[in-house]
């Protein structure tokens, strides 16, 4: 059957890093002409450049109108995915500035200069819903997060309704809760404890008792494509609508090992909502399903992991 993006010309924002690198694969494969932008300052290890891909990988910085509307203007695309963005909790609490540079003003230049007659796909996060006031969270759940990550999500989500609503944009927002597997590197939770079992043979947590929907990045992309073919203008939670604690996480992953990684309890405060579980139901109405489930997808990570920890420098 013939893929709803077949030769369709489909713009990846933050097209390097963890989730546009297999969004921008999975779209070459549906015979898509895919177009990736990226500034490469977050981009995954073996993304360093453009080359083999199968697609164009162009260098830009959303931040400069200038370059954004070049790219834009040159490429008409059909669909287009905004992902770019600074999306560590901790690195936008250092350096508030240029994650509110990113990720409100970088957005709302893709926005101002996306075709009129495009798809557009916002990725928002979960983090703007702060603590949780019940669980699971459906898309009505106020938005309470107040910490810079979720303040510019939040932002970038009122820039895409006001495009909606005032210039009759094709626009949707998603709220992705957990995404992990193979090609996430850096301070996320699941790279984190599976690379200090691999090379310093125990998992430091910081508080076992926080809960979040982790889901595996095959069912991330599933979900994106989903979403972005089916009319959905209103936000659309993505994630597994399974809590997992954190403490629940590293004990997976040390049973990975035979019982030789010991979890020890660092015992601080996260960044964030202590609780973050996704009421999935509207995901599900689009024909969606999880076709990867949690065990499956920590070991392939973690296979991916070890491959990529004994390769050569």
């Amino acid at each position: 059957m013939e893929s709803n993006f077949s030769s369709k010309t489909v713009l990846v924002t933050g097209a390097a890093g963890f989730v546009g690198t297999h969004l921008c694969s999975r779209l070459s494969g549906e015979g898509a002409k895919v177009v990736g932008a990226d500034n490469f300052s977050f981009a995954r290890p073996d993304r360093a450049s453009g080359d083999n891909l199968g697609y164009e990988l162009a260098t830009i910085d959303i931040r400069k109108p200038d370059e954004t509307k070049a790219l834009l203007e040159r490429t008409t695309p059909d669909f287009v995915f905004h992902l770019a963005a600074v999306a560590n909790p901790r690195t936008c609490k250092q350096d508030f500035p240029m994650a509110f540079d990113v990720n409100v003003l970088g957005t709302q230049n893709v926005l101002r200069f996306s075709p009129a007659a495009s798809r557009f796909v916002f990725m928002s996060s979960a983090a703007v819903y702060g603590a949780a006031e019940y669980l699971p969270i459906d898309e009505q759940h106020p938005r309470r997060g107040s910490d810079p990550y979720s303040v510019t999500k939040i932002i970038g989500e009122d820039l895409a309704t006001s495009y909606q609503r005032n210039y009759a944009r094709d626009i949707v927002t998603v709220r992705n809760f957990n995404s992990y597997g193979v090609g996430q590197t850096g301070d996320y939770i699941v790279p984190q404890l599976i690379r200090q079992a691999l090379t310093e043979k125990k998992i430091e947590i910081w508080d076992p008792r926080t809960v979040r929907d982790l889901m595996y990045i095959d069912n991330t992309i599933d979900a994106l494509l989903a979403v972005a073919t089916s009319g959905q203008k209103t936000v659309v939670n993505i994630g597994a609508g399974r809590g997992i604690t954190v403490g629940e996480l590293a004990e997976a992953i040390a049973g990975r090992f035979g019982g030789q990684i010991p979890v020890v309890d660092l015992k601080k405060a996260v960044i964030g909502s202590p609780a973050l579980v996704s009421n999935n139901e509207r995901l599900r109405s689009l024909s969606w399903s999880e076709r990867v489930g949690f065990e499956d997808g920590i070991e392939r990570t973690i296979d991916w992991t070890r491959r990529q920890l004994a390769a050569p420098a």
